[in-house]
């Protein structure tokens, strides 16, 4: 244990942190997800194939979640560089959105019906933003 963390109120004061982060990016990521599903159901309804309207989705909805975590999730951090927060956010997400797209074009070829695409993309949504929350934390916001 550090002489900082042994000090009463450091570890409280670092999970309160913690929570507040992750309470911010489940908001930002939620409304995100919103924007993400209204997307990609707009665009099938409209006859958009799977992998176009999923792509445009996501697009979509990263460009949302970037500006809510950059003003709010995350405003309290000292982010150095934003030129190297903005590349590594979306390298962060390039990937996240790659294994969702993946996800979605390989149900599609198991069936094109909605509900299961909507049931794959949301498992892997919920995954991808694990695996982005803690890279938020660790690599882009630090």
């Amino acid at each position: 244990m550090t002489a900082a963390a042994s000090e009463p109120g450091v570890e409280s004061a670092g999970n309160r942190a913690a929570i507040r982060e992750w309470v911010g990016m489940a908001v930002v990521g939620g409304l995100s997800v919103v924007v993400d599903f209204g997307v990609f159901n707009l665009l099938l309804h409209v006859g958009a194939s799977p992998a176009i309207a999923n792509l445009t989705a996501l697009v979509v909805a990263t460009l949302a979640a970037f500006v809510g975590n950059l003003r709010w999730t995350f405003s309290h951090r000292e982010i150095g560089d934003p030129k190297r927060a903005l590349i590594l956010f979306f390298v962060v997400n390039v990937v996240s959105a790659g294994v969702v797209q993946v996800a979605v074009m390989g149900a599609a070829l198991v069936s094109v019906d909605v509900a299961w695409l909507n049931g794959v993309k949301l498992a892997a949504t919920v995954l991808a933003t694990v695996a982005r929350f803690w890279l938020y934390r660790s690599l882009v916001y630090r």
